[in-house]
């Protein structure tokens, strides 16, 4: 562009004819990528976890622009959990015009919040506190096939599907999630739901629980025995598959995934708040660990 310009000037031109090319270079030069936002690492914030206390809430605001961030444990089975209260109370003081929650879209409405605390946690009762106010609660994830697509680049087929039905099924019936069916029927429906149908490549013969026990004992060396109503370490540890540790195999696919669905959930709140003034977020405590100062950044940003 440079030396364009300096050809046009060697020969009598128009002036008026040069001007949108100069300011095109003038304004490339004075024009500066965005810098890199800072995120903790989940090896630290798997110190920092047990140091704080639950809800962890980040409430940044720069102005008119203020964002909520409700950094949750994951409880299913005790609709008293102080958190919802909490997560309630910050809602009303807000009033936001949009939300985000964690693990996909959700278009349930429910009847009351003890159900919707049942049926999904801090996103159930994020989704009554948005019907209820009439406003929009958006996935703040990664659509779930194409983060298949993204992490298959990244970690061998076996053990990312391992690791995400451990983190996405298993885990949570182990903490009180999804007790409406057995254990059984419960993870064959959702690896058809949730892998199957979102494009998780499997052959026929890997859509059932009997591959995933397969590949645990592959990857683990041991028999999965569990069956949703007895927890034994010996049988199923949740250990091996939690992100915070250091120095096992699939706790180090957790903490890629983590990062990126960081990533996604970082830029969905930066686009709300170009056309929103107050964001409402739930998400678990580790990611409002992970974005905090983030978070600070994009809410700062001159818009």
């Amino acid at each position: 562009k440079i030396k364009k310009i300096i050809n046009l000037l060697k020969n009598p031109i128009n002036p008026m004819k040069i001007a949108p090319l100069l300011l095109l270079i003038i304004l490339t030069a004075c024009s500066e990528r965005p810098a890199k936002l800072t995120t903790r690492d989940y090896v630290t914030v798997g110190k920092m976890m047990d140091t704080v206390k639950t809800p962890y809430v980040l409430d940044v605001q720069n102005g008119d622009k203020r964002v909520v961030f409700v950094g949750c444990e994951h409880v299913y089975d005790d609709t008293t959990h102080p958190q919802f209260k909490k997560m309630e109370m910050l809602f009303q003081a807000l009033k936001p015009e949009i939300a985000f929650n964690e693990g996909g879209q959700v278009n349930k409405k429910y009847a009351s919040k003890s159900s919707a605390i049942m049926a999904n946690g801090e996103t159930g009762m994020l989704k009554f506190c948005a019907d209820k106010a009439g406003i929009q609660m958006l996935n703040g994830d990664l659509q779930d096939s194409l983060e298949f697509k993204t992490m298959l680049k990244k970690v061998p087929r076996e053990q990312l599907y391992l690791y995400f039905v451990v983190e996405r099924i298993i885990g949570p019936y182990a903490m009180g999630a999804y007790r409406e069916k057995t254990f059984d029927e419960n993870v064959q429906q959702k690896i058809k739901k949730w892998f199957v149908d979102e494009g998780f490549p499997l052959a026929k013969n890997e859509q059932d629980l009997a591959y995933f026990k397969r590949l645990y004992k592959k990857y683990l060396g041991k028999d999965f025995n569990y069956t949703g109503k007895e927890y034994r370490v010996e049988d199923f540890d949740l250990e091996d598959f939690d992100y915070i540790n250091d120095n096992c195999k699939f706790c180090a696919i957790g903490r890629i995934s983590k990062e990126v669905r960081d990533s996604v959930l970082l830029s969905k709140i930066d686009n709300a708040l170009n056309k929103y003034d107050r964001v409402f977020v739930t998400f678990g405590h580790g990611h409002a660990l992970a974005v905090e100062l983030a978070l600070r950044e994009i809410v700062r940003r001159k818009r």
